[in-house]
């Protein structure tokens, strides 16, 4: 058991109050460093209160440390009747499934079906795990049914991979999120990512198209964004370069902004202010060294010294083309952004710090 563990287990014991953020923060080292020891005691404190959102948390080390046989702990204790006990968290849905336990994807589907939001999405995560060819058609028949509302399952747009091929279903997505609330647009997102690399470009487009809304705006589709990347291949390297580069800038604010001025009346600079506030918003969602919630997917391994170097050195002594000068020419040296990117630019350089820490005791 790592030395975090057992100090995550004092605090848990000593009767203090509990933080969310800070729990958080011991199990995503935990499950990065962890190993099956740290699983089963975190698993059988979680046991103790599986009611109580603060030990859930403790699930993401069970999830990504843990084998089989806590696995199928976790779904004795978790199950009654192949359905979930009154009162178990749908996070339990996905564990199972991320860790390989095999689920009932009748149950699964109808969880999907159900109005919690958030047992939805859980169920949604644990079929991405698993074959459903038996379900394909009541999925189908959902999807039917809700294609074109604004409010929907957010997360079964992801499941459309399972039985519709990209010709077909993509262009379908990329319409719906022309109208569709961007309180569910996040599935819509994961919906095309989820054919992969030859959706790059489409999720790129959407990231910079300011219909989507695809920033940190309380929605958490953002979130969603940030994790469709690595399915396309989609990296902050490219991210940065389009918006560092005034051609490609150009190109995509004109593109967006020709859209959006028959929409909203959107005028250039509002469209450029919002790419670089998606920018800064995934770049957040990377200083929190979040791990992605499909086992399947490699995650994004640009280092924090790279992208540091891609946004803020200048090329040459005379001219800042640094993303704050990027910024001063596009919206003005007083613009909240140069604010927002002085502050990410002070997180990165902590996060640098301990890149260069970590290869030190490698």
């Amino acid at each position: 058991m790592i030395q975090p563990t057992e100090k995550l287990l004092e605090w848990f014991r000593s009767g203090h109050p509990l933080d969310t953020g800070v729990i958080q923060s011991y199990c995503r080292v935990i499950a990065r460093y962890g190993n099956r020891e740290d699983a089963e005691v975190l698993l059988q404190l979680y046991l103790e209160h599986p009611e109580d959102y603060r030990y859930v948390l403790l699930l993401e080390v069970v999830m990504r440390c843990g084998d089989m046989e806590l696995a199928r702990q976790l779904h004795q204790c978790s199950f009654v009747n192949g359905k979930l006990k009154e009162g178990t968290p749908g996070d339990v849905l996905h564990v199972l499934a991320y860790m390989g336990h095999q689920l009932s994807t009748e149950y699964l589907v109808d969880c999907v079906m159900l109005e919690d939001r958030y047992l939805s999405k859980d169920a949604c995560l644990a079929l991405l795990h698993m074959p459903c060819e038996d379900q394909h058609q009541r999925l189908r028949d959902k999807f039917e049914q809700v294609y074109g509302n604004t409010l929907f399952p957010e997360i079964l747009p992801a499941l459309c991979a399972k039985w519709s091929p990209a010709e077909n279903m993509v262009p379908k997505l990329l319409a719906w999120g022309e109208q569709a609330s961007v309180d569910c647009n996040g599935g819509l997102v994961w919906g095309i990512a989820m054919y992969g690399t030859s959706q790059k470009e489409h999720i790129r487009s959407m990231l910079w198209n300011p219909n989507w809304e695809l920033y940190g705006n309380g929605t958490g589709s953002h979130w969603w964004a940030y994790m469709a990347m690595p399915m396309v291949g989609l990296t902050f390297s490219d991210l940065i370069r389009d918006l560092k580069d005034e051609a490609g800038l150009a190109t995509f604010t004109d593109k967006a902004s020709s859209v959006q001025t028959s929409q909203a009346g959107l005028t250039r600079s509002m469209a450029e202010e919002h790419r670089f506030h998606v920018l800064h918003d995934l770049l957040q969602l990377k200083l929190e060294s979040i791990s992605h919630p499909l086992r399947y997917v490699k995650e994004n391994q640009e280092s924090m010294m790279n992208l540091y170097q891609q946004l803020f050195s200048w090329s040459t002594p005379h001219v800042d083309d640094s993303i704050l000068g990027v910024i001063t020419n596009a919206l003005g040296m007083d613009h909240v952004l140069i604010e927002r990117y002085h502050q990410l630019r002070s997180r990165m350089e902590l996060y640098v710090s301990h890149e260069i820490e970590l290869d030190a005791l490698r």
